[in-house]
């Protein structure tokens, strides 16, 4: 049940067998098959509580509503724009529904290189997960104009790409995704994970700030939270007593909640990932409208060929924004700015995503707001020139007049002509081109040395027995493609495993 309102004030208690914070890709999945299984399970989300009739498509009013910070959480320099969802369901509830299954390649990699164990019960884990999400193969009839001509683009200069596997039933095809899908028809966690573990009979408190983990004599724990109101004002404390809790915050959340605690080792913060993008932006002849239709239906995989190199590519996908977020990501300002926006109707971007080898930290900063550290190696800057290239040449084959590569200052206005070689001479680096990343990953990875990872092979602390970790924080590497099922199936193959050691590990 989602808890009252009555019962979100003052100092409230509670036991269970579970204790979930947060209610993401990781934390419904893992809260609903153990609340199925018939243990009690408390799930806390320090987000809302939101219904699809809440979302009424106003950037002004959804990002406060669905993003952290709202939306304008960023690397500790401003340098990289990291979008991370706030609510019941997580980011699952506003992004744009891409289902990749974790490369082979990777898997290797985590096994061989961090002696990541059982990887083999995965494929059962994402059938059953991409099951319950109703995840399928776009069809070419659905493509929007902006994929259509990026296939098209892609396919005349002999670039690999593929039609996107997603999320979605009884799509409307609105465009609307990144604010919150008003039809139902993206199927969330908040539709259909939270749903099953609500009707297991788990307690839901949205407007709940997991604070810190204590650990009991005998491994009884306690999760101390803050219930807040819709704005965030304190309303009341909760304390939640279990011998199991797991942690599914994010790859920002989770390690803060772990440092609050004392819990998880050195390795807690660090080796965050970020797959951080840059978009160059396509001027049509003619009116396209990219924001309608299904975004990022089709992808371009041909330079991520993670079998000759596992640990790097980039992964280049169509998109579109929105008047406020695409005048962000627009260089200029005043009448510059608004010689790009007035196209809006026939502006297409390609985002260049890098699979990126450089690492960050996450930790505590002021009033204990995430402080992000991130810089990119020389080696991932040249992959981004090189996908960047690449966009700029697959938007003049799909029927670009003029590509802009946003520089902050004295941005390139190309056109085909004019060629990428100023590009190779400028170079791409933070403060210097927008960058954002919405895949934060890797912070809390899994590893069979504790000197070098946080969690064993199905999430469980190192240091702490019976506090897991059931997000992408546990990525022991990058992932190279966007993580949401990757996640949901980690977090269903945890929740087997405590099963299977239940009712010794609620002991």
């Amino acid at each position: 049940m989602i808890v009252p309102e009555a019962e979100r004030t003052g100092a409230r208690r509670e036991r269970a067998d579970v204790c979930v914070i947060g209610s993401g890709a990781g934390g419904a999945v893992v809260a609903a098959e153990l609340a199925q299984a018939g243990l009690a399970v408390s799930l806390l989300e320090q987000g809302g509580n939101h219904r699809s009739a809440d979302f009424d498509q106003r950037e002004d009013h959804m990002f406060p509503m669905l993003f952290e910070d709202a939306g304008l959480r960023s690397t500790r320099d401003g340098a990289i724009q990291i979008l991370q969802g706030r609510g019941v369901g997580g980011s699952t509830v506003n992004n744009l529904g891409t289902c990749v299954r974790a490369p082979d390649p990777i898997l290797e990699v985590w096994a061989r290189e961090h002696g990541v164990r059982d990887l083999d019960q995965l494929p059962d884990a994402f059938a059953r997960v991409e099951h319950e999400l109703g995840v399928r193969r776009i069809t070419r009839e659905e493509l929007n104009e902006l994929n259509r001509r990026v296939e098209r683009g892609s396919s005349l200069l002999g670039y690999r790409g593929k039609l996107a596997r997603h999320n979605r039933i009884g799509c409307v095809r609105s465009g609307f995704c990144i604010l919150g899908c008003s039809y139902d028809a993206m199927q969330s966690m908040r539709v259909t994970y939270v749903p099953r573990a609500d009707a297991a009979g788990a307690r839901i408190w949205p407007n709940c700030r997991g604070e810190r983990i204590e650990v009991g004599a005998g491994g009884g724990h306690v999760v101390r939270a803050s219930l807040q109101g819709a704005r965030q004002e304190p309303q009341g404390e909760l304390r939640v007593e279990a011998p199991v809790v797991i942690c599914s915050a994010g790859a920002i959340g989770t390690p803060l909640l772990l440092q609050a605690s004392g819990l998880g080792g050195s390795a807690v913060g660090k080796q965050l990932h970020l797959h951080p993008s840059v978009t160059v932006w396509g001027i049509f002849p003619e009116a396209i409208h990219a924001y309608y239709g299904i975004p990022q239906a089709y992808y371009i995989d041909e330079f991520l060929e993670l079998e000759r190199d596992p640990a790097s590519g980039v992964l280049l996908l169509p998109t579109a924004s929105f008047p406020s977020m695409l005048a962000s990501e627009l260089p200029g300002f005043g009448p510059e700015l608004f010689s790009y926006l007035r196209h809006f109707d026939r502006l297409g971007g390609l985002l260049t995503l890098v699979h990126d080898r450089s690492a960050g930290t996450v930790e505590a900063g002021f009033g204990g707001r995430p402080s992000i550290r991130y810089s990119l190696g020389e080696a991932d800057r040249r992959e981004l020139v090189d996908g960047v290239k690449h966009s700029v040449e697959i938007l003049w084959a799909s029927g670009a007049e003029r590509v802009i590569v946003p520089y902050q200052r004295d941005p390139l206005v190309l056109r085909p002509e004019d060629g990428t070689s100023s590009i190779d001479r400028r170079g791409l680096r933070e403060g210097i081109i927008p960058m954002s990343s919405a895949h934060p990953q890797g912070s809390c990875r899994m590893g069979a040395d504790p000197a070098s990872s946080v969690v064993g092979s199905f999430g469980e602390l190192h240091d702490t027995p019976g506090v897991f970790v059931a997000d992408a924080s546990v990525f022991p590497t990058s992932l190279g493609v966007p993580p949401q099922i990757t996640t949901a199936a980690l977090a269903d193959r945890s929740a087997r495993h405590i099963l299977d050691r239940w009712p010794a590990l609620g002991r």
